[in-house]
């Protein structure tokens, strides 16, 4: 049974714990408004550079490889030097280089910012994933790790509002430079609340021997052989894919098919992504209260997760066949709330199944996983409608591969043993 180390500082811990799931949570939100204060930016800085649209192409992809590939080593990374470490380094260089991106001269120089960006904040949601193991018994990760999670959700739904206001009253120069220092305070928040001592709050599980004896340059070969990690990260692709499609191709999609004006179709996304940031906490607590009535921690991680994605496959391919926007809105937002509900408890379930000594490695795995399942939607989306013009194929596709996702889900059953790892 799951115990604390320090049993007569419950009260101080639990509060000590939650405070530091708000300051990542505040982190969650700076880190998505960094992502994508580009997009909305983009038409002046291009106006301003003189950009062609193949340099604002290049921009705009300019975080995401790097973002993909960097959460390989940086889970290895957190697993070696720690949460605390990583976790200042990594957020003051993304607050630094969006900071920076304010003062770009050019092309060439916004774009090495933005590559800076995808690099460092690539540790955050897997640190944010050892946090939930480290400090939240099987019972509580859930809705924890879905707090974190929310801030994406939160940021996608006011970041258009937000961002553009900004843009008006301080110049795109101002807001970049405003989002910079408000990720240095975050820093400091983190400084102020955060033990360097951790170990005495640390779950008694959690506690390890020597973590040295394991040969983490292997962990990621044979994470990868596995068949819990195949099925985890297959089903993040697939899962991430859908997810992507409306963050990227929604609004085109709302202007080109369904003729609503620029602003209408702002009002229009903002109800599917606010649905969504409803959805995340809701799987997390779904899925703790399945463990509180004694279901098995991973059984009860995946049917959130099982159930999100097979209703949010189903509900968005008929999306291009029906003609009434009100039907379209409420499938697409019956979709981005299905689909968000498993956010959360994928990340709970990092700890669930991934060996003690290597949650920050595996964290970096599925997350790179999430990233090509988001790649390559809006690559995907933009051949298929270059060389049909329909976007029937383009739902119908996400569709399968959301309910593909459903199915790859199911079939994680076991955990990640340490003993299925080398010893050196």
């Amino acid at each position: 049974m799951l115990t604390l180390a320090t049993e007569n500082r419950v009260s101080w811990y639990k509060d000590y714990r939650w405070m530091i799931v708000f300051i990542m949570l505040l982190g969650a939100i700076i880190n998505y408004l960094d992502r994508v204060n580009l997009s909305m930016a983009n038409t002046t800085i291009r106006a301003e550079f003189g950009l062609t649209d193949i340099q604002v192409g290049f921009l705009l992809s300019a975080f995401m490889w790097p973002y993909a590939l960097a959460n390989l080593p940086a889970g290895r990374l957190i697993d070696k030097f720690g949460i605390n470490k990583i976790f200042i380094w990594s957020l003051m260089l993304w607050s630094m280089a969006t900071l920076a991106g304010g003062f770009a001269l050019g092309f060439f120089t916004m774009y090495i910012t933005r590559l800076i960006l995808g690099i460092a904040e690539a540790p955050f949601f897997i640190i944010g994933g050892n946090i939930t193991q480290r400090y939240f018994s099987p019972n509580e990760r859930g809705t924890a790790s879905s707090i974190i999670n929310l801030g994406p959700k939160i940021a996608n739904g006011f970041a258009p509002p937000l961002l553009t206001f900004l843009i008006i009253y301080l110049g795109w120069r101002g807001m970049f430079i405003v989002l910079g220092i408000l990720g240095l305070l975050i820093v400091l928040l983190w400084v102020k609340y955060y033990q360097k001592d951790d170990e005495k709050y640390v779950i008694t599980e959690y506690k390890v021997g020597n973590r040295e004896q394991i040969n983490n340059f292997l962990i990621p070969e044979l994470i990868f052989k596995h068949p819990t990690a195949w099925w985890f990260n297959l089903g993040n692709m697939g899962s991430s894919y859908i997810f992507w499609l409306y963050f990227t191709w929604l609004p085109t999609y709302l202007i080109e098919e369904k003729h609503l004006s620029l602003k209408s179709a702002g009002w229009a996304m903002a109800i599917p992504f606010i649905a969504g940031a409803i959805a995340v906490p809701i799987g997390g607590y779904i899925s703790d209260v399945f463990i509180k009535r004694g279901m098995n921690a991973i059984r009860a991680r995946v049917i959130p997760a099982i159930g999100g994605c097979l209703i949010a496959g189903i509900t968005v391919i008929p999306v291009n066949y029906v003609s009434s926007l009100t039907t379209v809105e409420i499938l697409l937002t019956i979709s981005t709330f299905a689909v968000s509900s498993r956010v959360g408890v994928l990340w709970a379930l990092v700890g669930d199944v991934s060996p003690k000594e290597a949650v920050g490695t595996f964290g970096g795995i599925q997350n790179f996983a999430n990233f090509v399942g988001g790649t390559l939607a809006p690559i995907c989306t933009g051949i298929i409608l270059q060389y049909t013009s329909n976007y029937n194929i383009v739902f119908i596709v996400s569709g399968v591969l959301c309910i593909l996702s459903s199915f790859c889900y199911a079939m994680i059953r076991r955990p990640i043993l340490t003993e299925e790892i080398a010893f050196r």
